[in-house]
């Protein structure tokens, strides 16, 4: 990173609070796609999934991040049995989380179904980003997927399925999504996955027939009985199921993170896929699995790891090293978990009610397969990643060109300017 392009940019991170995500435009941009009654309840629950203010990052970071991205996905594939094309179509909405660190972005997971896609065109608006049309719309890849994994059928009916839809955290990202595809002239239902059936060699709905599943739940392997029906659905190509279980196992589950950190396996692999080692490792934070065999020595040096459920997802039962007691200890043995080494994350501070407050930062990088579509942030407080707190929440993120120098964020006045040009697509 340029040093003065650097400096200006933790300026801007550690005071500049001139472009707030005002309440009143989340509520109108989401009046601009649901139906007025509920908006106000809608608009609500944007505010309180967004940030106080938008992140700064300079260009450079997002190109960093594109190469690794691609560079892991590529490693992904080389060790997968399933189909390029296949895999990487039904990967609608995978996201690779970084942290980003003074030696270079690291990975911290990488996710199937990630959650967040379809507010972040509402987050630009509300920030003013001086844009006049869409340029990012989710809903492309879920178009793109049906064409390349079902040629020549037609897209009528999508459903978006999850376990009790409306009771999951971002059922407004679903419902914006289906207000995107409805605008493609795609009939869209959202629908518990429990109403489902199958029927003459098709799966269907309680409204008909259905062409594709955007797949919202968290069983990513679909290995609870009660969305058996849908697997079976899947493997008898009765519909088009995206993301599907060859896609998790692919790219997600927990345990490539540690197959990624065995010297020799990493080595065969980069070979294979023709990528740069050296590359990898610099992304990658090393993890292995939690036993008896290594458990005295992790305990001792805990402080320098996270420790994460093998089968879960987000933040559910993660525990910050530092944080973990003995006894808590004594049953992560036993319940299946990776231990991965601790990068800090970088920080952001909000103005919120008690003040100034430094919240910490990650960075999702949404990708079609292994090919990066959209980066944003999100910003947090408390030991794991989670929207509970005030001021938590996703955050846009202005990348900022090299000539950016921190003489030029001296002026309090100018700030402001200088911030809302940036917005608009004025700045190098």
């Amino acid at each position: 990173m340029n040093g003065s392009c650097g400096n200006a940019i933790e300026r801007l991170n550690a005071e500049c609070f001139c472009l707030p995500l005002a309440d009143s435009a989340l509520t109108a941009a989401v009046a601009a796609r649901l139906p007025a009654e509920g908006v106000a309840q809608a608009g609500s629950r944007l505010a309180e999934l967004s940030a106080e203010h938008p992140l700064f990052l300079p260009v450079a970071t997002r190109t960093d991040l594109f190469e690794r991205v691609r560079a892991v996905g590529e490693l992904l594939l080389a060790r997968s049995d399933v189909d390029r094309d296949t895999v990487c179509a039904a990967g609608v909405c995978n996201s690779f989380d970084f942290h980003l660190t003074t030696s270079g972005p690291k990975l911290i997971e990488i996710n199937t179904n990630a959650g967040g896609a379809f507010l972040q065109p509402l987050l630009l608006e509300a920030l003013g980003n001086g844009h006049t049309s869409p340029w990012f719309e989710p809903e492309l890849q879920l178009l793109d997927a049906f064409a390349t994994l079902a040629p020549g059928r037609v897209l009528s009916r999508l459903a978006i399925v999850d376990a009790d839809p409306a009771s999951q955290a971002l059922y407004l990202d679903m419902r914006l999504a289906a207000v995107a595809l409805e605008r493609r002239g795609i009939a869209v239902e959202i629908m518990d996955v429990a109403s489902l059936r199958r029927e003459n060699g098709r799966l269907f709905g309680p409204n008909g027939a259905i062409d594709m599943v955007y797949n919202r739940l968290t069983d990513f392997g679909l290995d609870d009985p009660a969305h058996a029906l849908l697997r079976e659905a899947w493997l008898a190509n009765e519909v088009v199921l995206a993301p599907n279980p060859d896609v998790y196992r692919t790219f997600a589950e927990k345990q490539l993170l540690i197959e990624l950190s065995d010297p020799r396996r990493l080595a065969e692999l980069t070979q294979r896929a023709h990528i740069d080692s050296e590359r990898i490792l610099d992304t990658l934070l090393p993890c292995e699995l939690l036993g008896q065999g290594n458990a005295e020595r992790l305990w001792i040096e805990r402080r320098h790891y996270v420790f994460k459920p093998t089968r879960g997802y987000g933040s559910r039962g993660v525990y910050r090293g530092d944080k973990v007691s003995r006894r808590k200890w004594e049953t992560l043995l036993d319940e299946g978990y990776l231990a991965q080494r601790f990068a800090a994350p970088s920080e952001r501070s909000l103005k919120i009610s008690a003040g100034v407050t430094p919240f910490k930062v990650d960075i999702r990088v949404w990708t079609h397969g292994i090919e990066p579509i959209f980066v944003a942030a999100r910003l947090y407080s408390g030991q794991v990643m989670g929207f509970r707190n005030e001021g938590a929440g996703f955050a846009p993120i202005l990348w900022v060109g090299p000539s950016l120098t921190a003489e030029a964020c001296q002026d309090r006045a100018g700030f402001r300017a200088l911030c809302t040009a940036h917005v608009a697509g004025d700045l190098p």
